[in-house]
């Protein structure tokens, strides 16, 4: 069940790599951005809601899961808004790659706290990762020449972003195991919704903002990859969340992100011209052989 989870996972994460570079190019500003993140969660919560109402368990809800499904939200909400925006200074694979980078913070924890040893063969599939990493890094930075450091600091945010919902996917599961996931995922998405709400109507406001007479005007098909991308995060976010009950945190989220890189830096290939270097294509060959090492032992 666990493989057929990360295979759907994997299908979601083409979804991802399509619709978030349009997104990105779409955005025209940071209100724009936000308010278009605070929709985006709103399909979510609203796909979230009608699961707990089509699986009529009820509404089972304490305060473990308040608490954790808050810290999911914050790190969704900071994960989506590194991610497009990252997306507009460097390719597609470089900013999922540097999502995947994220990985590390569960793989600690379930160290630390869990206690779900890496063996040393897994930890080289990791650190063969990595270098599949650089090469994608250094790949992009021939097709993008402004990659700075503030540019480097929102990728390291895209890190820690996506790593804590990870590990908050982690958490629920192993501190609150009788907890409704749907449940989980609706406050998640919720609480994204509301952050994304305040921000945009604080920031849609602001003098300074107003001066610049910017118009926040959503097209049609910024609505249609917002509808699109819930759909995939959301089923990403509760099929990942049930299959860390499932199987090691290391192949879990090594498979789900580092497979996801590899979907995106084909992709962009194929549909926005990112070139496929010498470099790129060792990157992703690289990253298969880290995955079936990973995965084997």
């Amino acid at each position: 069940m666990a493989a057929f989870y990360i295979f759907i996972i994997l299908l979601c994460r083409v979804v991802q790599a399509v619709f978030s570079k349009r997104s990105s190019i779409e955005i025209k500003n940071i209100p724009m951005l936000v308010g278009y993140t605070a929709f985006q969660n709103s399909v979510s919560a609203i796909l979230g809601l009608l699961l707990i109402l089509f699986a009529s368990t009820g509404f089972k809800i304490d305060f473990l899961t308040v608490v954790i499904a808050c810290f999911s939200g914050i790190s969704l909400f900071a994960s989506g808004f590194c991610s497009i925006t990252g997306m507009k200074y460097g390719t597609v694979s470089l900013v999922s790659m540097f999502g995947t980078a994220g990985m590390l913070i569960p793989f600690i924890a379930g160290i630390i706290l869990f206690d779900q040893p890496i063996n040393a063969l897994q930890w080289f599939g990791v650190a063969l990762f990595f270098v599949s990493a650089w090469l994608l890094i250094k790949s992009s930075k021939q097709t993008y020449k402004n990659i700075n450091f503030k540019t480097f600091l929102l990728f390291i945010g895209v890190m820690i972003s996506n790593g804590s919902t990870m590990l908050a996917q982690q958490m629920f599961t192993k501190y609150v195991p009788e907890g409704d996931i749907s449940v989980f995922s609706f406050i998640s998405f919720a609480l994204t919704f509301l952050l994304g709400t305040i921000t945009f109507l604080i920031l849609k406001h602001k003098k300074s903002f107003k001066a610049q007479n910017t118009e926040i005007k959503f097209p049609k098909i910024l609505i249609i990859c917002g509808v699109a991308l819930a759909i995939a995060v959301f089923i990403i976010n509760q099929l990942a969340t049930i299959s860390t009950t499932l199987v090691s945190p290391v192949v879990l989220f090594t498979f789900i992100n580092g497979g996801g890189t590899i979907i995106s830096a084909i992709v962009a290939a194929i549909l926005y011209k990112e070139k496929l270097t010498v470099k790129t294509i060792m990157g992703v060959i690289i990253g298969i052989v880290s995955l079936v090492i990973i995965k084997i032992f």
